[in-house]
């Protein structure tokens, strides 16, 4: 019983004390944030919105156009072997 009776006498010691904390004191020379102000930081952070959303896209599209792009490098080069051995074909029969 009297641990119990300690126990809870120092929870409550305890517990009173982290009550009695109070957050940080807002500073003396922070100023009130006006509308303006935050009608530019909504601005901002929508403007940051849309470069994402752009950087995605590109990300996107990228790998797309980069396929696209290397296919046809690979088709030039297929029609180039065509046209060197064609070439060495020539030669031999000379």
């Amino acid at each position: 019983m009297r641990r119990a009776v300690s126990t809870a006498i120092l929870v409550l010691g305890l517990a009173a004390q982290a009550h009695a904390q109070t957050g940080p004191a807002p500073a003396a020379d922070a100023a009130p944030v006006s509308r303006a102000e935050i009608r530019e930081l909504i601005e901002a952070a929508q403007a940051t919105a849309k470069a994402s959303r752009e950087n995605v896209d590109y990300a996107r599209v990228m790998p797309d156009l980069l396929y696209q792009i290397l296919a046809k490098l690979d088709k030039i080069e297929d029609k180039l072997d065509k046209v060197e051995n064609a070439v060495k074909a020539n030669q031999r029969k000379r």
